[in-house]
């Protein structure tokens, strides 16, 4: 495999990265890499495809429903042709999964076992090729997985006696003659994982709904401020730049969600990827942290913002149960009645006060309270727009729901103006094949047409459309 425009090089300070040697535009594709081995989430086996990771009923999924493998009765394709596709990984899966049925094997310890048995294809293949083309599976990689970063030496004894404990379970799934000699290699691959796999999202990435290994785009050091996004469009995983890129940069992507506060940021990467991030964002960034922390005036009183802060924490964990529960009214009213207090305190850029506003956000929108719905969404993407760059994956799916919600109550002109906006980004963060900027795409087409319509009619239009099966934006 080959990356134009990419090099991998030793940075002063963050060891191995990669650096791009010519100039990327804002949304140009900087990487586009396969997983070496990826498997859908143990939250998910009955909802995806376990090869293309589409759902049934999403735009563009070619069926509606899922097909079992009639062998470990585990693993579900959309189709015959991904079915197929997915049997050279599958195989030796298939088998391993029925040998501890009715036991089901946990997503690591699947995602290990794809990796070695990927790793045997490949000794197999020893660089033979196959019907005159060289195998798909042979591919130079910027760097091997094996090569990868396990930070094992940073472990605590709790974190190694853990990895140990994986180790020792993987022989009931994979066989004793099939597993690498030695115990240390087996746990140098689990840690690999926990410091190198990457979530993979749904199409409109909302759910992580599987996990692989990309060990080329593993090589992207962190920056809380990134040049460039990964996303995944299925299981491929794209690299956008966020901005224009200049030769000799170097390409950094955020390991991390880039709207927590400097505190929480540094703690995760710290406990997750075992360093202590010296970005600018987090050594120079006081005006963005100020925003992250701000309050509605300069007078408010310092024993004030303690108790809000805290009074939050503490309400967040509440809400956080009574959603488990699906008490969805008890929701609400703590929601609003936090979100009441919050305004006299602290501004809606706070870390505390967006986490909130989501909340009401979606409580309302799922008690079909969509005015409310509106001046909450409204208030978050506000705040988004102050706190992240102009081209941000967050943002751009954060106008999108928000021009749904304005098509719901039928605002279509508004819908069409920030869903219009939402495209923009998404282009540039996801691609123009992405299913999540087509379903935009779809959204915006609809949004105009019910622009030329009365009220009265574009809720006919709308009833007519879903008796016919046709699915309405959620």
């Amino acid at each position: 495999m080959s990356y134009p425009g990419v090099e991998l090089f030793q940075t002063s300070a963050k060891g191995r990265g990669l650096k791009a040697t010519r100039k990327f535009e804002t949304g140009q594709a900087v990487l586009k890499q396969e997983p070496y081995a990826y498997a859908v989430m143990s939250s998910h086996i009955d909802v995806v495809c376990h090869y293309c990771l589409c759902a049934p009923g999403q735009p563009g999924a070619p069926v509606e429903d899922l097909h079992r493998c009639t062998g470990c009765k585990f693993a579900q394709y959309c189709t015959k042709e991904c079915q197929k596709k997915a049997w050279p990984e599958h195989k030796q899966e298939c088998a391993a999964i029925k040998r501890i049925t009715p036991g089901k094997p946990v997503d690591q310890t699947r995602l290990v076992g794809r990796i070695l048995w990927r790793r045997k294809r490949e000794e197999n293949l020893n660089g033979e090729k196959k019907d005159g083309k060289e195998n798909d599976e042979k591919k130079v990689e910027l760097v091997k997985i094996e090569e990868l970063e396990d930070h094992l030496s940073k472990r605590n004894a709790e974190e190694k006696e853990a990895i140990d404990e994986k180790v020792y379970s993987f022989g009931d799934y994979f066989t004793y003659d099939e597993m690498p000699d030695s115990d240390e290699e087996m746990a140098h691959l689990f840690a690999i994982i926990d410091c190198n796999a990457i979530g993979l999202n749904d199409h409109r990435g909302v759910q992580t709904i599987g996990v692989g290994i990309y060990p080329g785009i593993s090589m992207l050091n962190h920056d809380c401020s990134p040049n460039c996004v990964a996303m995944n469009n299925g299981p491929r995983l794209e690299v956008r730049a966020l901005r224009v890129i200049q030769p000799g940069e170097e390409l950094c992507i955020s390991y991390i969600d880039s709207l927590e506060t400097t505190e929480k940021r540094r703690e995760k990467l710290k406990l997750q990827y075992y360093f202590d991030c010296e970005c600018d964002t987090c050594t120079k960034g006081e005006e963005l942290e100020n925003l992250k922390h701000a309050l509605v005036s300069e007078d408010i009183k310092e024993e004030s913002v303690k108790y809000i802060n805290q009074f939050s924490k503490d309400m967040l964990k509440r809400i956080h149960k009574t959603k488990q529960n699906q008490n969805w009214e008890r929701m609400c009213n703590q929601t609003l009645g936090t979100l009441a207090q919050q305004d006299c305190v602290i501004a809606d850029t706070n870390v505390l006060k967006i986490a909130m506003l989501n909340h009401a956000v979606e409580v309302q929108s799922f008690l079909r309270r969509q005015e409310p719905a509106l001046e909450y969404a409204e208030r978050v993407a506000a705040a988004y727009e102050k706190l992240l760059p102009p081209v941000h994956p967050t943002l751009g799916m954060y106008l999108m729901r928000l021009g749904v919600i304005q098509w719901q109550i039928q605002k279509t002109e508004a819908a069409v103006a920030t869903l219009g906006r939402a495209a923009s980004i998404i282009s540039k963060t996801h691609g123009d094949d992405h299913g999540m900027f087509k379903e935009l795409l779809g959204l915006i087409h609809q949004c105009k047409m019910e622009a030329h319509m009365s009220k009265g009619a574009q809720r006919e239009f709308r009833m007519a459309k879903k008796k016919a099966g046709l699915k309405l934006p959620a």
